[in-house]
């Protein structure tokens, strides 16, 4: 018995031994950590760490957004962030080393569901548009293929609208009328077959009718979660975005000027406007108020758009005239804001010109009861053409405003229409001397002078 018994205690203490031999040969289990940040601090995500399954999770600190992810396992990870009404954020393939910790820096949160990849008009933008020559579009944009179905019927505008649906596009701005469907209407071109059944398509354009196009708008578009993809996933939760139109041909980001600054040899006719485009919509007295003009009109100020000014002097400019035109900085836009700077901008205007006449120079067989017209680049007084103008051989005549006999009355051209008819197969020099004036009483340069002979007998 007393044998058995030390048999006994050896073997005890020998299993005891072999125990604490294996605590000192076999080391503990490789770790580390993980840390990072959530932007959106309020959202209450959690984090969870993938190895085929989730290993372990935390929800990130309310304070700042900031998690951490101690004693992970060594090996590769796929990280999610989730959290609701957010898009969840996958980092994949993250490798967690021994004793390391791996940063994951600032995660940002989408905020629109999973499979919403992107959309246009971006959330809170503004979009530049001119409901005479195009109408708004709508485009979303999917991570997989979507039940065409389901998501028209899941989508909606307020104010309310109605429209086409164009799947496997997506529209970055308003869409041009002549680009629309409507412009096939009146043609007989073929447009294919209709396809009915899409497996692969991810984006549609939605096109609202012009009808429901308004400008100086504000537009809630909203994608419900009855919205789903060809698998039957639906969104998490709705799409929703907003979107103000502003009513414009065009938006840039500085003023522009026509004509432009230090143009030279401007049409005074052509140009008898001088338009100011401005990169926002202006507060119109204001910029009236600061606005001075050299040399001095009695302008007219007409706003054809909320950020375009058209400068009326009355008529067409004066010619041979440098214009300084400035702006200071008390103008202020619609919300208040001034320019901060002045703007000036300048141009020259072309010399009085005779564009064209007729007869031409040096034209021969000239009918012997033709007229002689003049066709200048600004507005003249018919007095002053009647003392400067000369015919050799001499003819009397009466002028009149016009150009030709069957012409209109515009007021660019004068006509003068001989008493009688000309002589046969006879040269003819007409000059108007520099006495011819505009109606702002500045002289032609110099003398024109051409000649024409008459046709034969």
């Amino acid at each position: 018995m007393k044998q058995m018994g030390w048999i006994v205690l050896l073997l005890l203490i020998g299993t005891s031994c072999t125990k604490e031999i294996e605590k000192i040969i076999t080391p503990p289990p490789a770790q580390g950590s993980l840390v990072g940040m959530v932007e959106q601090n309020e959202s209450g995500a959690m984090v969870y760490a993938y190895q085929a399954e989730i290993v372990d999770s935390t929800e990130i600190d309310p304070e700042d957004g900031a998690f951490r992810l101690d004693n992970l396992p060594v090996g590769n990870y796929d990280i999610l962030v989730k959290a609701d009404y957010y898009g969840s954020y996958w980092i994949r393939h993250v490798d967690i080393q021994t004793g390391g910790v791996t940063y994951l820096g600032e995660i940002s949160l989408s905020d629109v569901p999973d499979l919403v990849e992107s959309h246009y008009p971006e959330d809170q933008s503004e979009v530049v548009f001119d409901r005479r020559w195009s109408s708004l579009s709508v485009s979303i944009s999917f991570t997989t293929p979507m039940d065409r179905e389901s998501v028209e019927a899941a989508f909606s505008t307020n104010p309310p609208s109605e429209g086409t649906f164009s799947w496997g596009s997506f529209a970055s701005d308003p869409t041009p009328v002549y680009f629309t469907e409507d412009a096939w209407a009146d043609t007989d071109k073929n447009r294919g077959a209709e396809i009915t059944t899409y497996t692969k398509i991810q984006s549609f354009t939605y096109r609202m009718a012009r009808r429901d196009c308004y400008t100086d708008t504000t537009y809630t578009v909203t994608l419900s979660t009855a919205a789903m993809d060809t698998a039957g996933n639906t969104l998490e939760f709705p799409l929703s975005f907003e979107f103000s139109t502003v009513q414009s041909s065009s938006s840039q980001n500085t003023i522009l000027t026509q004509p432009e600054h230090g143009d030279i040899f401007v049409d005074p006719l052509n140009y008898a406007s001088i338009y100011i485009t401005f990169p926002r919509r202006m507060e119109a007295a204001s910029v009236e108020n600061a606005m001075i003009i050299v040399p001095a009109t009695d302008a007219i100020y007409v706003w054809p758009e909320m950020n375009q000014l058209r400068i009326y002097t009355g008529g067409p400019l004066r010619c041979d005239q440098l214009y300084e035109i400035s702006i200071d900085s008390t103008a202020e836009d619609m919300d208040g804001i001034r320019m901060g700077e002045p703007f000036t901008f300048s141009f020259e205007t072309a010399p009085v010109e005779i564009e064209s006449s007729s007869p031409q120079n040096g034209e021969v067989f000239v009918n012997t009861d033709a007229e002689i017209a003049f066709r200048f680049n600004t507005y003249m007084i018919i007095s002053s053409i009647r003392e400067a103008f000369t015919i050799t051989p001499a003819i009397s005549g009466t002028f009149q405003r016009g150009y030709g006999r069957y012409s209109n009355d515009s007021k660019d051209a004068v006509t003068f229409f001989p008493s009688g008819a000309f002589k046969v197969n006879t040269k003819y020099t007409v000059t108007l001397t520099t006495d011819a004036v505009d109606l702002h009483g500045t002289h032609l340069p110099e003398d024109y002078i051409f000649s024409f002979v008459t046709e034969p007998e």
